[in-house]
């Protein structure tokens, strides 16, 4: 008679791990999720083509019907990861519960603490920065001046459904410990859930979420980080690499540095790290230039030694797709293999499993394959602690 592998089938594997994806995705729940229309396979490195949001603008009436078309970004689907555990005769006996609290969630949360991590290191191209209170959360200017800087960059901010609020574990027991969250004389009963749930809630316009992977930016180290544009024609706008002099010699700025230009209501963010031989050197940035700038025109950059980079954004700010592992040759070799994708989230995760004759052991692998991308810098900003 044939083994029976019960509950360890590709199907169950894939179905039940991309639930306990979905409830383990911490950044990723509160962000754009394209999807490949044509929903076809992929492998690591390829292009993914997913809509832009949508955005209109408003004409004098009688006007003319807008395109739906937003148009396209491109995403590359640059991280292949996997979950890969063997199973022995014992474990194959396990119940369904034993089966998904033993191994789907421990798999799945790992697959999903590496995507979040890969989220929270796009801070590096928010360029706009907010230097928190001493004791960061301590006090309701820590929300309301980071909402300020997005409220001048004109972001979209009527649906507080769109907006969030990511904060380390220091800022988010300060928050706990204010009024406007956790005591009813400045929240009523939502701080009454709060003190209870110890969740944050949405206050002031914002979705406040506490996420452990909130990464800590080192900066480059530059005694005088003010120097000026060095070309004699200047730069046009759409400009992504300057060259600048005028800075300590053997000065560094670091990927996630950010400056400004004089004349210039830009912030931009330094995409390459640079090291300022002889006080010059080139500067790579995100956005491009929002407008012309001229030789001698004065750069200076913020430098911050070491700072938590929490970050307060809009959903647009940042998108994120998936793309579907293929499944049908390795079926066709001997392997037992299916691909699964939520129609809704867009989601998607492969089970693959097969035997170890050597070992006498079920391998499983559950493995993701995804791209990440700032969609604009300029709907978020960096609450940042020194």
């Amino acid at each position: 008679m044939a083994n029976s592998l019960g509950y360890y089938v590709p199907e169950f594997y894939a179905n039940e791990a991309l639930i306990q994806l979905e409830k383990a995705l911490g950044m990723a729940n509160t962000i754009y999720m394209g999807y490949d229309e044509e929903r076809r396979v992929y492998g690591r490195g390829e292009k993914i083509n997913i809509k832009k949001p949508s955005s209109f603008t408003a004409e004098d009436a009688p006007g003319s019907a807008q395109d739906l078309d937003t148009g396209q970004v491109q995403i590359s689907l640059d991280y292949w990861k996997e979950v890969r555990f063997a199973l022995t005769d014992k474990e194959l006996a396990l119940s369904e519960k034993n089966i998904i609290e033993q191994h789907i969630r421990p798999a799945a949360y790992a697959l999903a603490d590496f995507i979040d991590s890969s989220l929270c290191d796009l801070y590096k191209e928010v360029p706009w920065l907010y230097d928190l209170n001493a004791t960061p959360g301590s006090v309701v200017t820590d929300i309301t001046g980071p909402r300020k800087v997005l409220f001048d960059n004109a972001v979209p901010m009527k649906d507080p459904a769109m907006m969030h609020y990511m904060v380390d574990g220091e800022m988010e027991a300060n928050l706990l410990g204010l009024s406007a969250f956790a005591q009813w004389q400045g929240a009523g009963a939502e701080g009454v859930r709060t003190q209870v749930s110890g969740a944050l809630g949405q206050r002031y316009g914002f979705n406040f979420f506490a996420n452990q992977n909130v990464k800590t930016h080192t900066g480059g180290t530059c005694a005088d980080a003010t120097g000026a544009i060095d070309n004699v024609a200047g730069y046009a706008k759409g400009v992504s690499t300057i060259h600048i002099d005028g800075v300590t010699d053997g000065g560094d700025w670091n990927i996630g540095d950010t400056f400004v230009i004089a004349g210039n209501t830009q912030r931009y963010a330094v995409t390459a790290d640079v090291t300022f031989t002889g006080g010059e050197g080139d500067v790579s940035f995100t956005p491009p230039l929002a407008a012309a700038v001229s030789d001698g025109d004065v750069v200076t950059g913020t430098i911050v030694a070491s700072s938590t980079q929490n970050l307060a954004y809009h959903k647009n700010a940042f998108a994120m797709a998936f793309g579907q592992l293929p499944f049908e040759l390795p079926n066709e070799l001997g392997a037992r293999v299916v691909s699964v994708t939520d129609p809704v989230t867009n989601l998607s995760i492969r089970s693959r499993l097969y035997y170890d004759g050597d070992n006498s052991k079920v391998v499983v692998v559950l493995d993701v394959l995804f791209g990440i991308k700032t969609l604009d810098g300029n709907l978020a900003v960096r609450p940042y602690k020194d």
